[in-house]
């Protein structure tokens, strides 16, 4: 409510300013790496411990080794949209500070585009804005919902191998109990390797994509927040 306050009390240079809330430069990017790096660290733990590499090696599916590789795409993706975030952010923060900016931007094309037009225009023009800058989180969080249905793929590929394994019953006479043993044990392993893969690869990207959702929508809210004495600097 601060904030707000700030907002109503303040000259149209300085309300971006007061709506800033004081977050400093590139904090959106600052809150990826911080979360990179914890989670960097819990995977030099999970490979020290020998956790890792017995998920991407111990699955004769290589479904696994499948999302691992997925998680390292979908983690290099977000990091560049949080870095290209806090960019954008600080470009705002220049616009509205009064100091030179780039030729093209998310702020300053937005600023060209709507002088002149009515209230109806101007809304539309900020949906486009709205779909410029929130469409770029869509594809990490499908990233992070495709990790759980990788995961549940695997799940029913373990099943799928236990099942054949029980459905060869009738030969055990044949095969032998511990035969038939190693085939169901083979198939839970499946089965728990790619759940525990899918469920940890989506919550750590889920995690990284909070972070920097919540700064494409303070970024979106600033931008069509910014006066029209701002614009006609």
């Amino acid at each position: 409510m601060k904030a707000f306050r700030l907002t109503a009390s303040a000259n149209p240079r300085n309300r971006v300013e007061a709506l800033r809330s004081n977050d400093p430069a590139g904090i959106g990017w600052h809150r990826w790496l911080l979360i990179f790096g914890a989670s960097a660290y819990g995977i030099y733990l999970g490979f020290d411990t020998g956790y890792i590499p017995l998920l991407l090696f111990g699955d004769p599916t290589k479904l696994t080794l499948a999302v691992g590789v997925l998680y390292l795409i979908a983690t290099t993706y977000v990091g560049i949209q949080a870095w290209e975030l806090s960019r954008q952010y600080d470009i705002l923060l220049d616009h509205a500070a009064g100091r030179p900016t780039p030729e093209h931007s998310w702020t300053t094309d937005f600023v060209a585009e709507r002088r002149g037009l009515s209230s109806t225009e101007v809304t539309a023009l900020g949906d486009l804005l709205h779909e410029r800058i929130k469409g770029r989180t869509e594809l990490g969080w499908f990233s992070a919902g495709l990790h759980i249905k990788l995961g549940l793929l695997g799940t029913v590929i373990g099943f799928v191998i236990m099942l054949g394994s029980l459905g060869s019953a009738g030969d055990l006479q044949a095969q032998g109990l511990d035969s038939l043993i190693r085939g169901m044990g083979v198939g839970m392993r499946v089965s728990l390797y790619h759940t525990i893969a899918g469920l940890i690869g989506s919550m750590m990207i889920g995690i990284q994509m909070l972070a920097i959702d919540r700064s494409a929508d303070r970024l979106f809210a600033l931008i069509i927040t910014l006066p029209d004495a701002d614009a006609a600097r």
